[in-house]
């Protein structure tokens, strides 16, 4: 049985990729700042963007690590030039900065060959259109991440992959097209943004992490696999 820790595992991706993997048999911990919806799931509260947080929480794990998979990440969506700068300081410190925290604080107890991965976005490669645009830049940050931790860790053979979605029906989304003035052309808009003509479901982003984390994946490295139904391709 493998062990896998999940941050940011109560909710959206990260919720469907808990359930996933204990489906595939394997023992998953959640981290998250809000309790997971499994009360079968060994539970662990952090807070990314907070280091003593982040320093306790990965003191609380007992048993070396076969995966790590990140998906704790927010969004404020609105012009830069109106965005509080306490909007810009949190997004930076919990998607980008509370990773790094992670990957320092969860190193010691990842197992020789584990596999991590860290949940970035399609927008770390193309201009946001919708005021997204710290968030965008996070999301590049994180594309760089893996591919250096990659690196840093290759002498363990530890895998590091990022992995990129697009738009996917998931609470902060959601929560995006309230904002907007008609949040049903909002979603009409996310969903015409793919080839596909649709937004993702989070079991299928949860299947391309599963994918990244297993061994059908042992010779994929540094890589940034992006699940978004076409989105950057027209």
């Amino acid at each position: 049985m493998g062990r896998y820790l999940i941050i940011g595992g109560s909710s959206g991706i990260g919720r469907a990729a808990t359930d996933l993997i204990l489906e595939r048999g394997e023992a998953v911990t959640v981290m998250d700042l809000r309790e997971p919806h499994r009360p079968d799931v060994p539970y662990i509260p952090i807070d990314v963007a907070d280091p003593a947080k982040v320093r306790a929480a990965m003191a609380g794990l007992s048993v070396p690590l076969n995966g790590w998979l990140h998906t704790a990440g927010i969004s404020v969506s609105a012009p830069i030039e109106e965005m509080a700068d306490a909007d810009i300081a949190r997004q930076v410190a919990v998607n980008l900065t509370g990773m790094c925290l992670a990957a320092k604080y969860v190193s010691p107890h990842l197992a020789e060959g584990a596999a991590v991965v860290l949940v970035a976005s399609e927008l770390a490669f193309v201009g946001s259109t919708r005021g997204g645009i710290v968030y965008s830049a996070t999301k590049g940050g994180v594309v760089s991440l893996a591919r250096s931790l990659a690196v840093a860790w290759r002498h363990r053979r530890i895998r590091v992959n990022a992995l990129c979605p697009g738009a996917t029906r998931t609470p902060m989304i959601e929560a995006s097209w309230t904002h907007e003035r008609d949040p049903e052309a909002a979603a009409r808009e996310d969903a015409a943004g793919a080839v596909l003509s649709r937004v993702a479901a989070p079991e299928e982003i949860a299947r391309a992490a599963w994918f990244l984390l297993s061994e059908e994946s042992s010779f994929v490295d540094g890589h940034a696999l992006v699940a978004d139904g076409g989105a950057i391709i027209w």
